[in-house]
C-alpha cells in the first residue's frame, strides 16, 4: 500500500526533455534550501541588531583606532552581517557625537542661582552651535559648553529666534565637528539617534524611529509646522539634542516633547525642528541678529478648509499690503509659489515660513471670479512681517509701574496706623488691670 502511494519522480524522457532537470538531484535542491534559510536567518539577526541597539556611546575598539578614518574603518569591517551593522551604528553614533554639545545655563525663570541643562548641535566651522529657548546670559552666570572629548568651555549667546525657539551660540572654534546634514532625508519609520544631555548626563545616547513629518505644533507663539514626530525616550536636557540616522547623518534639531515648554515631563513622543529649516534660521540669526520671514498680508478663508479644490483660499487682505499691491482678492485661491504647488493654507503659510523678507516670489492663483481651470500668475515682493516679540517665561517678575510706589507708602502708612492702635488697646487693658487692684 505504502509502494502504491509513493509517486515515481519522471524521467528527462517522460517530461519530453532532452538534457537534464533544472533541480537535478534531490541532494541539490536540498543544499539550495538550507544556503537560503542561513540568508534569511543572517539578515533577520541583522535587522534585530539594528533594533536593539543600546543606549550607549561607541565601544573601546573603535575609539581606539585614531589612524584611521571612519570611511577606512566602515569598509575594512568583517563580512560578517551583524558585526558589520554593529560597527556601522557605532561608526554612527561617533559622527553624531562629535557634532553634539552638551550645555548648562540660568534660566530667567529659575530661582537664584539654579542652573539648567540643555542639549545643541554645532553646525558652522566658526564654532556655531544650535540650541533651543536659551536665555542670554548674565555676567556671573555664563554658558558652559561641554563637547564630546570632556572639555568644558564657554559659550557665547548670540540670537534667538522667538517663532522656532532656536537659540544662536558660538563656542571656541575647532573643538567640535559640524554636523554633516543626511543625504537620506526623513523617512516615516526609519531608526533615528538622540545624542542628548539627560539630567546633565552628557552626550547620552538614545534610539527611536520617526513617526511622522509635515507635523504642526503649538510649540511656541506661533504655529510652527514641518516638524519631525520621533518616539524615542526625552527627558530634561534633551531639547537642542541632535537627531541623526545611523550612518551618523544629521537629521534635525529635538524641540520639545509632547508637554507644554514650561514643563519638563519625560514623554517618549517628542518633535524635531528639520536640519535644513534649522540651517536657515542659522544663517538669519549668525547674518542679521534676527530672522525677518516673507509677510504678504493676507489671512485664509476658515470656511473654504476641507474643501475638494486643493489650494489655499484667502480670506482678507490686508490694507497696503504686497497682496493688497500686486491685486490679489478674498477669495483668490493660490495653488503654488515658485513653483511649489499648494494644497492646503498650511502648505502657504510654511512656505512663507521658509522664505526671507523682500524677496520676489511668483504665485500661481486661481481668481475668485474665474474658473477653476483658469490660472494666473503674478510676480510680487514680499515684506517684513511684523516682529513679535518672545514669550515672558511665567514666573519672570514684572517691571514697577508707576502707582506702585504711591501704593506701597498707603500700605505702610495703615500698617502703622494698626500698630499704634493695637498700643493703645493694650495700654487701656493694663490700665484697666491696675485700677482694679485692691
Amino acid at each position: 500500500m505504502f509502494a502504491l502511494m509513493r509517486k515515481k519522480a519522471p524521467s528527462p524522457r517522460e517530461r519530453g526533455e532532452g538534457g537534464t532537470s533544472l533541480a537535478s538531484t534531490g541532494d541539490d535542491s536540498t543544499a539550495r534550501d538550507a544556503a537560503m534559510s542561513r540568508r534569511r536567518d543572517l539578515s533577520t539577526l541583522a535587522l534585530a541588531a539594528a533594533l536593539a541597539l543600546p543606549s550607549c556611546g561607541p565601544r573601546a575598539p573603535l575609539v581606539a583606532r585614531a589612524d584611521k578614518s571612519a570611511d577606512a574603518a566602515l569598509t575594512e569591517v568583517e563580512a560578517d552581517p551583524i558585526e558589520r551593522m554593529e560597527r556601522m551604528v557605532e561608526l554612527a553614533i561617533t559622527r553624531a557625537r562629535e557634532s553634539a554639545v552638551a550645555l548648562e545655563y540660568t534660566a530667567a525663570d529659575a530661582p537664584t542661582g539654579a542652573r539648567r541643562v540643555a542639549s545643541g548641535v554645532v553646525v558652522g566651522t566658526e564654532g556655531e552651535v544650535l540650541s533651543v529657548r536659551i536665555d542670554p546670559p548674565s555676567a556671573a552666570a555664563p554658558i558652559v559648553a561641554k563637547v564630546a572629548s570632556g572639555r568644558r568651555l564657554p559659550a557665547r549667546w548670540l540670537a534667538a529666534d522667538p517663532e522656532t525657539g532656536l537659540t544662536l551660540l558660538r563656542i571656541e572654534p575647532g573643538t567640535a565637528r559640524p554636523a554633516t546634514p543626511s543625504t537620506r532625508g526623513e523617512r516615516v519609520g526609519a531608526p533615528v539617534l538622540v545624542i542628548g544631555n539627560p539630567f546633565g548626563l552628557a552626550h547620552s545616547v538614545s534610539r527611536g524611529f520617526v513617526a511622522g513629518l509635515g507635523r504642526r505644533l503649538e510649540l511656541g507663539p506661533r504655529q510652527l509646522g514641518g516638524l519631525i514626530q520621533i518616539d524615542a525616550a526625552l527627558h530634561p536636557g534633551d531639547s537642542g539634542a541632535p537627531l541623526a540616522d545611523l550612518h551618523g547623518g544629521w537629521i534635525g534639531v529635538v524641540r520639545s516633547g509632547l508637554s507644554a515648554p514650561d514643563h519638563d515631563d519625560d514623554h517618549d513622543l517628542g518633535f524635531a525642528i528639520t536640519a535644513s529649516d534649522a540651517l536657515w534660521v542659522a544663517g538669519q540669526l549668525r547674518d542679521r541678529g534676527r530672522v525677518d520671514r516673507a509677510f504678504l498680508g493676507v489671512t485664509m478663508d476658515q470656511a473654504a478648509l476641507g474643501g475638494s479644490d486643493p489650494g489655499a483660499v484667502l480670506g482678507r487682505v490686508l490694507a497696503d499690503s504686497p497682496a493688497e499691491r500686486a491685486g490679489l482678492k478674498a477669495g483668490d485661491r493660490v495653488v503654488a509659489i515658485d513653483g511649489t504647488p499648494i494644497l492646503t493654507p498650511f502648505d502657504l503659510t510654511d512656505r512663507l515660513d521658509r522664505t526671507p523678507a523682500d524677496a520676489m516670489v511668483r504665485l500661481d492663483l486661481v481668481a475668485a471670479d474665474a474658473s477653476a481651470s483658469r490660472v494666473t500668475r503674478l510676480a510680487l515682493r514680499t515684506s517684513r512681517r511684523p516682529p513679535m516679540e518672545p514669550s515672558r517665561p511665567a514666573r519672570q517678575r514684572e517691571k514697577s509701574r508707576p502707582d506702585d510706589a504711591r501704593a506701597r507708602r498707603e500700605l505702610a502708612e495703615t500698617v502703622d496706623r494698626l500698630e499704634r492702635r493695637v498700643r493703645e488697646l493694650e495700654a487701656e487693658k493694663t490700665g484697666a488691670a491696675q485700677a482694679r487692684r485692691p
